[in-house]
């Protein structure tokens, strides 16, 4: 990666490039540390870390020198070495990434030196996966996906939202997550209308939905999946809002594949949504990246001008909420294939009833 993004580099004409969000230095050099820098000069790469971290880069990282920093060079002075050294005149750096008071650090290099903002130069090689990406996503849906099964017994009437989080976490980790993926959401009755509705003390009723949205990490990987379960038996309308959603996920998997935006496959899913009558209840994207964040590029949203390639890794989760009432959510994970794409999940996504 280091000559990809050397070559970048010299296209944009930077002679240095400054890189501190931490999954961007993980993806670039192996380190898994906390805490770090990233040095890129045409002449080589260096990864600045502290002594607590001196040794774990020495065994992770390959293609970039470690450079420890103590009281006598930091980043900043390191920097302003290999200004001097290079005759530096442009500076490249991540302009979502960095504070203010980062960026009046940087100013303080050199008076004569011109500062860019990068934009997503990291991320844009991060959005096409290669095997081993795909598989490591793939062992953590796996688990994800057995951690659930393991807890479809526990869901019953009484148990809270926080108790079936708990136990899913819990599973997860003992399957081999290194910790869940994002803030595990499971909302019952009128909270499963909350796209975002986390885990609280609300305990299960009979006759009501809930939503459950997880994901583990493996080897620094997430995965992203949802189920909606029933207690009990539901009524017509709620099986013909499951049944929609449904349609509107499957329907999307089966014409998602390299050459398409990201706008059109959304627009496959939201208009029999909006056929239905229920273009108002689906208010977020289709879907969108996952890999070392579990938001990544590309957004399949109505806004989502990106052209999908072969291997992106992204998930389609369609979903109609009925505020004050319920709400139904189907997320599968899947790979753009060239002409046909591969859905990486194997739990079903029929309606399950408890």
């Amino acid at each position: 990666m280091l000559k990809e993004l050397q070559n970048r580099m010299e296209k944009e004409n930077v002679e240095l490039l400054i890189i501190n969000k931490l999954v961007n230095i993980r993806y670039l050099t192996g380190f898994t540390g906390s805490t770090a820098n990233l040095v890129v000069s045409q002449e080589g790469g260096y990864i600045l870390v502290d002594p607590r971290y001196w040794e774990q880069a020495n065994k992770e990282v390959l293609e970039f020198q470690p450079v420890l920093v103590n009281e006598d060079l930091n980043f900043y002075s390191f920097c302003k070495e290999l200004v001097k050294k290079q005759r530096v005149k442009k500076i490249g750096f991540e302009g979502n990434h960095i504070s203010y008071f980062e960026w009046i650090k940087l100013q303080d290099i050199d008076s004569d030196i011109e500062l860019v903002p990068t934009e997503n130069w990291v991320e844009e090689f991060r959005v096409v996966k290669n095997s081993d990406e795909i598989s490591k996503i793939k062992k953590a849906l796996e688990i994800a996906e057995k951690a659930f099964e393991e807890i479809l017994e526990f869901i019953r009437p009484e148990v809270s939202e926080k108790d079936l989080a708990i136990e899913l976490e819990y599973k997860m980790a003992k399957l081999g997550s290194e910790k869940p993926s994002f803030d595990t959401i499971i909302a019952s009755g009128e909270r499963s209308a909350l796209p975002h509705g986390k885990a609280t003390n609300k305990r299960i009723k009979k006759g009501e939905f809930i939503v459950f949205d997880f994901g583990a990490i493996y080897e620094g990987y997430c995965s992203d999946i949802t189920r909606t379960v029933f207690v009990g038996t539901p009524n017509e309308e709620e099986l013909l809002i499951y049944d929609i959603v449904l349609k509107a996920q499957k329907e999307a998997e089966e014409i998602i594949k390299e050459g398409l935006e990201g706008s059109f496959v959304d627009g496959v899913s939201r208009d029999i949504i909006q056929e239905n009558g229920f273009g108002n209840y689906f208010g977020h994207g289709l879907g969108h990246g996952v890999g070392l964040e579990i938001h990544e590029f590309p957004p399949l949203s109505p806004k989502g001008n990106i052209i999908l390639k072969e291997n992106m890794v992204v998930t389609i989760e369609p979903g109609i909420y009925l505020y004050g009432k319920f709400g139904v959510r189907i997320e599968d994970l899947v790979v753009v294939g060239k002409e046909r794409s591969t859905v990486l999940n194997s739990f079903t996504n029929d309606l399950i009833t408890i």
